[in-house]
């Protein structure tokens, strides 16, 4: 006879966090916590002035006119 295999039900975020170990939940709590608390300052920073934009935008940005030389 054939068995059936049960079929999995897609899990959720929370069930695959109830599912880790300690360890890697205070990794995670962590980081999100860290995420919380940077979003807010870099996006003051960004958009303080638009020297400061324009720094941080050539950084991860190089315009068009420095790739040409």
């Amino acid at each position: 006879m054939l068995e059936d295999k049960p079929q999995s039900k897609p899990s959720g975020f929370y069930q695959r966090y109830k599912r880790l170990s300690p360890g890697k939940k205070a990794i995670i709590i962590v980081f999100l916590i860290w995420l919380i608390q940077a979003l807010p300052k870099w996006a003051v920073v960004i958009t303080a002035d638009g020297e400061t934009s324009a720094k941080i935008m050539r950084f991860f940005y190089t315009p068009r006119a420095d790739i040409e030389q």
